[in-house]
């Protein structure tokens, strides 16, 4: 089985744990790692939302696998068009990460002092979201793979940096000596769709069937209702939108059981307001709830 990644270290990490639990359920399969070039890889001078957005990163693949190229592209499900392209699918969804952002700074730094406090990112839902809790921050694009950030913040070019706790973890990079990690509550900073979630796109017509004995349950209801809100929502790099979908999340106003649960939190920034909803219900209800959550989220920012 060809799988298609992106070259970088975290793209390889992600690929090394779906083809450790394909040899696990099945020995005999041999996979091979073919690694493609996305746009976004390319481009690394401007922010995503100016030249195509979340296509960027999966385009390419998708054309590989309609071509027969590679069988199969390993995503994080968050750089993912809400729409894939014809005749493709999500077949499996690994159990999903620590799904919270992480506010990075070197040791000793102290933001609350600093008049203004430079925070490199350039997700428009970090920064809005971050604006509302902490109003010395200014806001300075970063992109560039985990460890290029990270080696950005040493070099002193921002007071601190946001990235996602479940690519610092892969990585094994959340625990480094000289570095202090501020791990931003899901409630305060929504993460955004997919956040934490690693997804495997490949042909819909059922050739790949096999691979959802893969799939963690939890994981892909999850996923499911963040990209069907974002669907209805029709968004994508270009506004600032969380949402959380949280399946066993506690709640005391609901009789089934906590696993059978699910609650969603979502935020969307229009004209400088933040709205936010949440949303609790029965997970087998959980496309109705999310087509609930998009018809809030649409009339608040109307």
């Amino acid at each position: 089985m060809k799988i298609g990644t992106r070259g970088s270290l975290l793209a390889l990490a992600q690929t090394d744990l779906f083809i450790e639990a394909v040899n696990r359920a099945y020995p005999g399969l041999v996979c091979e790692k073919v690694i493609i070039r996305t746009a976004g890889d390319n481009i690394q001078d401007r922010p995503l939302a100016e030249f195509g957005g979340k296509g960027v990163f999966v385009t390419e693949f998708e054309e590989a696998i309609r071509q027969g190229s590679i069988d199969c592209a390993v995503h994080s499900a968050k750089d993912m068009p809400t729409e894939l392209a014809d005749g493709l699918s999500i077949v499996c969804v690994l159990p999903r990460e620590d799904p919270r952002d992480v506010l990075v700074v070197r040791r000793g730094t102290d933001l609350a002092a600093r008049q203004q406090a430079v925070i490199g990112t350039g997700s428009l839902r970090r920064r809005a979201q971050l604006a509302a809790c902490y109003p010395n921050m200014a806001f300075a694009p970063l992109r560039g793979n985990v460890p290029t950030r990270l080696e950005r913040l040493r070099a002193g070019e921002y007071d601190g940096i946001v990235l996602a706790a479940a690519g610092l973890k892969r990585l094994g990079l959340a625990a480094e000596e000289d570095l202090a990690y501020r791990y931003l509550a899901a409630e305060t900073v929504i993460p955004a769709g997919g956040q934490a979630v690693i997804a495997v796109e490949g042909r819909a017509d059922g050739t790949q069937a096999f691979l959802s004995r893969l799939s963690d349950s939890r994981a892909a209801a999850e996923l499911e209702t963040e990209r069907l809100i974002l669907r209805k929502l029709n968004a994508g790099c270009h506004e600032a939108v969380g949402v959380y979908a949280q399946v066993g999340a506690p709640t005391g106003t609901f009789r089934e059981s906590a696993k059978d649960v699910i609650c969603i939190r979502a935020v969307r920034e229009k004209d400088g307001v933040l709205l936010r909803q949440e949303l609790c219900g029965a997970a087998g209800e959980r496309c109705a709830l999310a087509r609930q959550m998009a018809r809030r989220l649409s009339m608040g920012a109307e």
